[in-house]
């Protein structure tokens, strides 16, 4: 008997799969050989470990930390193909972390991490386990904010000043890496101001302290306790896109106001002036008759924007704002954001070789809050996934199962096939493996672990755990069993919380000038 609707040839592979994280990582591909080799050595050795940063009291930094530390879990809805038969959704089960930073149960994640979600949970460090809703999520940075909703107060991280950050200061980060529980690493501030993600608000602060997969979302701590970032990237040059010591953070500053603009986006909003532009390098600058590098070269004017209305052109060369002198794209985009919706804002514009001043009058930047169709799985998805459910087919135990599996004497209903992709591969099952217990009911055919496990017999769904013999011993593995309300996603607190697909907020920003 089938747990999973699908056609039998479509579940024909079966076997082990590590477990899904949710990682936002840029591959370094072309190394020189030598650099490789030097990489292998460390690796090898160890020596891409960072030390123990010292003058640092690690230890009761992270006992304050920790209770404001969450591991999150996602079901995520995703998209599977397999050579000849037809692309189908499913459930996956990735990890990542988050942290605590309102007392009411507000917690900031990565967007990255909650993905394509289905649904949300939580964990606390007393192993506490709730569900969490969507408040809001920016588009242009990668942030977003849950919602739980506990009884009681909760403990709360605050931020400390990104900006005053200096390099080789110790930093701590807390998370959930490849998802084996809460973890601490420890090293220094190896950066800022990294652009990493090639937009004009990258400003990532670089840390050597380890970061993997699954750790995106969790803080990065100074020596006070205070997040001084959010984890959420990593450069790797190994296929299983591990740290070596390349880590990247968005700024608390950045982050801070994100929150704050995202749980109210009535707030003011970033200036815009619809510009679009690139660095500078020294052959523009010849070509443009330009003395120097600094500044951005305009690449496009949006229609009907504040840029357009004061009739900057492209070709134009910024190489100031109202007295700042820009050294590159970037910094021209978040200087002119950093002013209040609608400021008039004084450029220098380099054109036909001599300086002329265009005042361009802000507005609110818009579209930066995301959509919740982007963000979230659509209802559709979700029933289509749902028709998939678990991924498993089970059977009743005959003598050629036994045979053919090894089995010895077990007790139980045999898993017969797995649907790669599916939430039972994610959790590592795999054929000839035998369920012996659902929940605390002991197994005894295929037509009692159907009804056990029957994808509708919750309008909310609910979690279902299984004892499960395999070859490398017993274990307990939870699974989603159950219908997946698309609103229950979505906090009750957010503007526009009927989780339908629309936008939150037209015009709400996602960022002070960083990420």
């Amino acid at each position: 008997m089938r747990i999973a609707p699908v056609p039998r040839s479509a579940a024909a592979r079966a076997g082990n799969s590590s477990r899904s994280f949710p990682r936002l990582v840029r591959r370094v591909r072309a190394l020189p050989h030598v650099l490789l080799s030097t990489i292998a050595i460390m690796l090898l050795g160890g020596a891409a470990h960072a030390a123990a940063p010292t003058g640092c009291n690690i230890a009761d930094v992270v006992a304050h930390a920790l209770p404001s530390v969450v591991n999150i879990s996602v079901v995520r809805v995703l998209s599977h193909t397999e050579s000849g038969q037809p692309t189908y959704d499913h459930f996956e089960i990735f990890v990542g972390s988050g942290a605590i930073v309102d007392p009411s149960g507000l917690i900031v994640t990565n967007k990255h991490v909650i993905q394509d979600a289905a649904i949300i949970r939580v964990t606390f460090q007393n192993r506490q386990t709730v569900s969490a809703q969507l408040v809001a999520a920016a588009t242009y940075t990668d942030l977003a904010v849950l919602k739980v909703n506990v009884n009681h107060p909760l403990p709360a991280l605050s931020f400390g000043d990104s900006d005053a950050l200096k390099i080789g200061q110790p930093a701590i980060a807390v998370g959930n890496p490849l998802g084996i529980g809460t973890s601490v690493t420890t090293g220094v501030i190896s950066g800022v101001n990294r652009n990493l993600m090639r937009t004009p608000f990258d400003d990532y602060v670089q840390t050597d302290a380890s970061i993997n997969p699954g750790n995106s979302g969790g803080p990065l701590l100074d020596c006070s306790g205070h997040i001084v970032g959010i984890d959420t990237a990593l450069l790797s040059n190994n296929a299983t896109l591990g740290s070596i010591g390349l880590g990247f953070a968005l700024p608390a500053n950045d982050v801070a106001f994100v929150v704050g603009l995202l749980r109210d986006p009535t707030r003011v909003l970033p200036n815009w002036i619809g510009l679009h532009a690139q660095d500078l390098n020294s052959l523009l600058a010849a070509v443009f008759g330009l003395p120097g590098t600094d500044g951005a070269i305009v690449t496009g004017i949006d229609p009907n924007s504040p840029a357009a209305h004061a009739s900057l052109r492209r070709g134009d060369i910024i190489i100031g704002i109202n007295g700042i002198h820009p050294r590159d794209s970037r910094e021209v985009q978040r200087t002119i954001a950093r002013y209040r919706a609608g400021t008039p804002v004084k450029l220098a514009v380099w054109r036909n070789d001599k300086t002329i001043d265009i005042t361009v009058k802000g507005e609110p930047w818009p579209n930066m809050m995301a959509l919740r169709s982007e963000v979230l799985a659509s209802k559709e998805s979700i029933a289509r996934a749902e028709a998939v459910g678990l991924g498993m087919y089970v059977a009743n135990i005959i003598p050629a199962d036994r045979e053919r599996y090894g089995l010895g004497d077990e007790n139980g209903v045999l898993i017969d096939q797995v649907i790669p992709g599916s939430q039972a591969e994610d959790m590592g099952l795999a054929a000839g493996d035998v369920i012996e217990q659902v929940g605390r009911d002991p197994t005894t055919s295929e037509d009692q672990v159907t009804r056990l496990l029957m994808l509708h017999d919750t309008s909310s769904g609910h979690l279902v755990a299984m004892l499960v013999q395999s070859p490398a011993g017993p274990k307990w593995v939870t699974l989603w069993a159950g219908g997946i309300n698309p609103k229950d996603l979505v906090s009750v607190t957010s503007p526009g919380s009927s989780g339908e697909a629309h936008e939150v907020s037209a015009k709400a920003p996602a960022t002070s000038g960083g990420k």
